[in-house]
């Protein structure tokens, strides 16, 4: 009797070492990946290799723009097709709605955009004067024997001023710059529209003649990896968008009603800092409060409620609502992401660190996947 005892306590302990080893040989396998993205990251941003990747990228824009415009559209269309439309038709319906759709936003957006960036510009000194105001009144408060914030006051306002003075000394090189990059931009993504249909119409065959390029036996393997990080990545980026437009949809209106100066320029900028998770829609919402403290307290308190509650509604009913269906991650990962692609690659890295953690996910969980079934 106690040796049967002895050996099923060995054997329950066995079982826990060997749950413990895998766990902390799960761990890492995490580490060893993130150090292997690390090391990859470093070697292509601290050496010439990235310079070389950006030249091949920007020659080959077009046809990376056409294959993105085409993979987005592909489920369209083939719904279309399922209807009994054909896929050539079906294409330039969803072609032609698009164009529709960029030509409204060009001649309704853009110009209600432009008058209120020109007001803003225009209201730039008054508001620097206010901000001064608001500044002298809160260190006027703290002024005491003991403690004489003077001096940060002065700093604060030096430094915010030359940034003002400087940003203003070269914002006429920065229009020139950006108009020349805007009209090479436009050349390049009329060129991408334009191979993206090329490539829509037989997007499924362009597929097919790519997997044709992998040996046969690990073909089918290809093809199911590819179907599932297009199928996460595309539910991340239109999860992602859709949240974004209502956030930018609800904090324009929010803005208009209060009386907030250039409520479309901010609503749209919180639209587009809410594409960063988890740090985007505070940079969005403390630009349009600073702007609202500005005009008064009254607003500033009005736009500061107002974005209080519209990233509530974001993070408690739209994010379960429309996300629940989207790429799950945990939030400790997408904030490491968010710090090394902010890192490498600035806000545009910050912006794409979900899509491409989610891109990494699938990888990782194929690659698990196959390791049980081998």
């Amino acid at each position: 009797m106690i040796n049967k005892n002895k050996k099923d306590l060995d054997t329950k302990e066995l079982n826990e070492v060997i749950s413990l080893s895998k766990k902390i040989l799960n761990v890492l396998y995490v580490l060893m990946i993130v150090g292997i993205v690390l090391g990859a990251l470093f070697i292509i941003v601290y050496s010439s290799i990235l310079n070389v990747l950006l030249s091949v990228l920007k020659v080959l824009s077009p046809l990376f723009i056409g294959f993105v415009i085409a993979w987005l559209f592909n489920p369209l269309v083939k719904k279309l097709k399922q209807r009994g439309i054909n896929r050539i038709l079906s294409a330039l319906i969803v072609y032609a709605g698009f164009i529709i759709l960029v030509v409204v936003f060009i001649r309704v957006f853009i110009p209600v955009l432009y008058a209120q960036i020109n007001d803003l510009v225009a209201s730039l000194p008054t508001v620097i004067s206010k901000i001064n105001d608001f500044i002298d009144e809160f260190v006027m408060s703290f002024n005491t024997e003991s403690i004489d914030l003077s001096g940060v006051k002065d700093t604060i306002i030096s430094n915010f001023e030359t940034l003002i003075i400087d940003y203003t000394s070269k914002l006429p090189n920065v229009l020139i710059s950006l108009i020349i990059n805007l009209f090479s931009a436009i050349g390049i993504v009329l060129m991408g529209l334009v191979v993206g249909l090329y490539m829509l119409f037989d997007f499924d065959n362009i597929q097919g003649f790519v997997l044709k390029l992998i040996p046969k036996k690990h073909r089918d393997d290809v093809e199911l990896l590819i179907n599932n990080i297009g199928s996460e990545v595309r539910k991340s980026v239109n999860g992602t968008l859709l949240v974004a437009l209502v956030v930018f949809v609800c904090d324009t209106i929010g803005f208009t009603v209060v009386g907030l100066e250039a409520p479309l320029l901010l609503g749209f900028f919180c639209g587009v800092t809410d594409l960063i998770p988890y740090i985007g829609p505070y940079i969005g919402g403390a630009a349009a409060t600073i702007m609202g403290f500005s005009q008064g307290t009254v607003v500033g308190v009005t736009v500061l409620i107002i974005c209080i509650v519209v990233q509530l509604v974001e993070s408690y009913i739209l994010q379960p609502i429309v996300m629940s269906k989207a790429v799950s991650i945990h939030p400790v990962a997408i904030i490491v992401g968010l710090l090394i692609f902010g890192y490498f690659f600035g806000i545009i890295g910050m912006v794409l660190a979900t899509p491409c953690l989610a891109i990494l996910k699938v990888i990782l969980l194929f690659i698990k996947d196959k390791k049980q079934l081998a």
